[in-house]
């Protein structure tokens, strides 16, 4: 894995845990992850992790995936809203007669 890609998964690791110091206990959950799935997947659990509002990545490292599936369900649950979203604002867009 790059370093660009390692930075990126502990600069959003750091603020999933909230402080540097914090992050420094849990950054070998993150490595151990980075390993198993990968730096794309890890980012999914990660940003899902964000979404749930949890301060630690120790659900995410649990033995029984438990919590590595709440996260990348919620991540994914996320993601699909987004395109109809993106379609309601188009049709305000056009209701408003900003956009032909």
């Amino acid at each position: 894995m790059d370093t660009t890609s390692w930075r990126r998964l502990c600069g959003l690791a750091v603020q999933l845990c909230g402080s540097q110091a914090k992050f420094k206990t849990e950054a070998n959950i993150l490595k151990r992850l980075v390993q198993q799935f990968g730096p794309s997947e890890t980012e999914r659990f990660l940003r899902g992790a964000q979404l749930m509002r949890w301060t630690s990545l120790t659900s995410l490292g649990s033995a029984d995936g438990l919590g590595r599936r709440m996260a990348l369900s919620r991540y994914w649950q996320d993601y699909n809203k987004q395109p109809s979203q993106i379609e309601s604002l188009a049709k305000s867009l056009k209701r408003m007669g900003l956009v032909s």
